[in-house]
């Protein structure tokens, strides 16, 4: 895996380049201060993900993802500690994959990076709330439950059972055969999936429309 860090901040950006290559799956780690830089490095390197900060000098991070985004189909990463609902539903419009609060970037950047890689998003519970509130930049509208369940996947409605049923996440890991941190990841991208905050309301959505008799194959 061949990263790309766009971060002015020196005492962050070191902080983050090292432990970003400390994981098993990295090979690489590209650092840019800026978004000029970060683009001339994207020219010439096979970069796989952009880790991307929102306050850069000269173009903002914002600019710099639009830009991104226009000329690549790389999944991009926000790091940032901007969490306001504006802030959050512009980054969605500008073109990121995910969203990740730098006070949670230690301890949830391997995970978020594995779910873009494998081509799902990742946004932490505050950038899904603020996507959720109602606004110029709202993106998320209020589906009805058989539409939410009908973007899962084979294996995230599997999953989404397990839960219904009680089962914590090693059970589910064993019912499946899958790894623990796959179904973190599966239970992540299914809670987006469905706008939903936590594993209690997915829950309820599933017993509700299983108790309607309702059909979402």
């Amino acid at each position: 895996m061949h990263l790309l860090l766009i971060e002015d901040d020196q005492a962050f950006q070191l902080a983050m380049a090292s432990h970003l290559r400390e994981l098993s799956a990295v090979q690489e780690v590209w650092i840019a201060d800026d978004g000029e830089q970060g683009l001339e490095l994207l020219a010439i390197n096979p970069v796989d993900l952009v880790l991307l900060d929102l306050a850069l000098p000269g173009l903002s991070g914002l600019d710099i993802c639009r830009k991104i985004a226009s000329i690549t189909k790389l999944p991009i990463l926000i790091l940032t500690s901007q969490d306001d609902p504006g802030s959050v539903q512009q980054i969605w419009h500008a073109g990121a994959h995910g969203f990740l609060h730098k006070e949670l970037a230690f301890a949830q950047v391997e995970l978020a990076i594995s779910s873009l890689l494998a081509g799902a998003s990742w946004w932490d519970q505050k950038a899904t709330s603020a996507l959720q509130k109602p606004g110029p930049y709202a993106v998320i509208a209020d589906w009805k439950p058989t539409v939410r369940l009908g973007e899962l996947t084979h294996r995230e409605r599997e999953v989404l059972a397990c839960l219904a049923a009680g089962d914590n996440n090693r059970t589910i890991a064993q019912r499946l055969g899958i790894g623990e941190g796959t179904v973190r990841g599966h239970v992540h991208v299914l809670l987006q999936k469905l706008r939903v905050s936590n594993r209690t309301q997915a829950a309820l959505i599933w017993l509700s429309l299983d108790r309607d008799g309702a059909s979402w194959d």
